[in-house]
């Protein structure tokens, strides 16, 4: 358990964020972070450093990118951290025009969910890269994206709850697409699985 120093470095690092004071929040985190670490506490000190990172999201980038990606020399405590961390490694991408690196981070993002079975960061994940998707021009991608994860979701949640939480995004490629744009997509989507299932076969 974080001993009273730790606990305390992190109160304030929230209050000064409350505060706006984004210097002082990212100092507090961090230096909880070095705390934690000397405690052998690995994964709330990981925390610690997400949100140092995440602290400076909009306030410098440029920063929050570097302290992001130096996090990523440690290996995520568990999918659930990997999946936050996939996350905002995939805003902070994204906030510098970074679109390729979004989606390979929105990956590992996904893949974590799926580890512990977290259904909406796994949605969060398909959802934020079908988008990144669509700004490529990668049209049938994007609706491959949500494909997967009404599949991928029905299993987790149940077919019910996942045409409840996919169909609006659905809704929402086809009016950005256009009718007949998204039946095109739609068809090429599936031929090229149709495809694949008989090179399997």
């Amino acid at each position: 358990m974080p001993n009273d120093v730790s606990l305390t470095l992190l109160t304030q690092a929230r209050f000064a964020l409350e505060a706006k004071d984004v210097d002082a929040a990212v100092a507090g985190f961090l230096r909880a972070a070095g705390l934690l670490s000397a405690q052998g506490l690995l994964a709330d000190a990981q925390e610690a450093r997400l949100a140092a990172s995440a602290a400076l999201v909009g306030h410098d980038t440029q920063r929050a990118e570097a302290l992001w990606l130096g996090l990523c020399r440690l290996v995520p405590a568990s999918g659930a951290a990997a999946a936050q961390r996939g996350l905002l490694g995939a805003r902070i991408a994204l906030d510098l025009g970074h679109l390729s690196d979004a989606l390979q981070r929105l990956e590992h993002a996904s893949e974590g969910a799926l580890d512990v079975r977290d259904p909406m960061a796994y949605l969060a994940c398909a959802s934020q890269a079908a988008a990144v998707h669509v700004q490529l021009g990668e049209r049938v991608l994007a609706y491959g994206r949500l494909a997967t994860a009404w599949v991928t979701l029905s299993d987790l949640i149940g077919a019910e709850a996942a045409a409840r939480w996919v169909r609006p995004l659905m809704v929402e490629l086809r009016a950005g697409l256009g009718e007949a744009e998204f039946n095109r997509v739609k068809q090429r989507y599936e031929a090229g699985r149709r495809g694949d299932a008989g090179n399997a076969g």
